[in-house]
């Protein structure tokens, strides 16, 4: 049985590009003036890192950065510009990555809510609430997010200019995420 985990909004995509970050970064905003908002990027393949990286932990095949540099593009640092007060950013293979996940959830309250952006998280546990980014008119849609598309409460297009699921919509209580209308 997967373990649940209310105070998570999983975010994954159909592909790069799709408009995860902004939609991320659009539910931090609203979030954050109300909740210490923690998010997290993971990210199957490895980067070089900033040489101001604070590495929190790392093996050979994983690392766990905290991201303290809001100056940059970056998906981690466009989370902290949001206003996030803790973000963390994972570099890890899939097959470990339920043991590097329970690794960083270790290290955060269980009471805060955490927006955290990847692609094959919902395959080792269930959040809160489960979206998929979509771009319009996307014609290569990555098997998984396919594959994923039951698992998802809400599969979200977005056109380069707006969602078509206001990020409003969401709430977050001490019981966790949940959608509102």
């Amino acid at each position: 049985m997967e373990k649940i985990y209310k105070n998570i909004l999983l975010i994954a995509g159909t592909g790069q590009n799709v408009g995860k970050t902004l939609f991320a970064s659009q539910v931090i905003a609203q979030h954050a003036i109300h909740f210490p908002v923690i998010s997290i990027k993971i990210a199957p393949h490895f980067h070089r890192l900033n040489p101001d990286a604070q590495i929190i932990e790392k093996g050979t095949d994983y690392t766990i950065i905290k991201e303290l540099n809001a100056d940059g593009n970056k998906d981690s640092q466009r989370f902290l510009t949001a206003g996030s007060k803790e973000v963390y950013y994972v570099q890890c293979m899939d097959n470990k990555l339920p043991i590097v996940f329970d690794k960083l959830m270790k290290r955060l309250p269980q009471d805060s809510p955490i927006i955290c952006e990847s692609g094959g998280l919902r395959q080792i546990m269930k959040p809160g609430i489960f979206l998929i980014i979509n771009k319009t008119n996307n014609n290569q849609i990555k098997p998984q997010a396919i594959r994923d598309r039951e698992l998802a409460d809400k599969w979200i297009e977005f056109d380069e200019q707006r969602f078509d699921f206001d990020p409003k919509n969401l709430k977050f209580s001490k019981s966790g995420w949940t959608i509102q209308n």
